[in-house]
């Protein structure tokens, strides 16, 4: 399995929630295989914290699939589950965020659709309330940028990921947790959904 290119900060807004800002092109970190986790035909996947007693947070995300030609083939809804305990010591020590951003089953995959231009809706709930909604035309790199500056820098595979940043209502989550994601089109049609419990 592929592991993942992930960019940060590309939603103004949350790069506002943080203490952040956006930056003036798309800046990435590494997931690796061992981090992503595919769900079933329904979306049915395990939403793994890691270290549960630490302050562990979601963040949905559109996940773009690159095929053969190292082209955009797929998308589904992903959740970028962060661990903010280890990513802010590394913040603060200038150590690298693998810890917080790259544990076992820190990236999870909702169901695959075709891939197609144009903006999505894309949300999460947490135990029936909604804590994300937003719409990926609010992303400050969009997917031809992203895929630009990383064959710039990197050589892709196909099958590569790209996580592509998450909007504003990250939140804290516990084990017994239940997520659900999802990315609609403009027509409000389900295009990916993810459903999971948290452990």
């Amino acid at each position: 399995m592929n592991g993942a290119w992930s960019v940060f900060r590309n939603y103004a807004a949350h790069a506002v929630e943080i203490g952040g800002d956006v930056t003036d092109y798309p800046r990435f970190f590494l997931m690796p295989p061992s981090a992503i986790v595919e769900a079933d035909e329904q979306g049915n996947a395990p939403l793994a914290l890691g270290a549960p007693e630490e302050h562990i947070e979601h963040e949905v995300e559109l996940v773009i699939r690159l095929g053969e030609d190292l082209q955009p083939e797929a998308v589904c809804v992903g959740c970028d589950t962060t661990n903010r305990t280890r990513q802010s010591l590394a913040k603060k020590k200038g150590w690298p965020w693998l810890e917080g951003k790259g544990f076992r089953g820190s990236g999870v995959c909702g169901t695959w659709a075709p891939y197609s231009e144009g903006p999505l809706e894309i949300g999460l709930s947490v135990n029936g309330e909604v804590k994300q909604n937003s719409t990926t035309a609010l992303m400050v790199h969009s997917v031809d940028s992203l895929l630009k500056h990383l064959k710039e820098w990197y050589d892709l595979s196909p099958g590569d990921l790209i996580f592509t940043g998450t909007p504003a209502g990250v939140s804290p989550l516990k084990p017994g947790d239940k997520v659900d994601a999802w990315l609609k089109d403009s027509k409000g049609n389900s295009v990916s959904e993810l459903h999971s419990i948290c452990h």
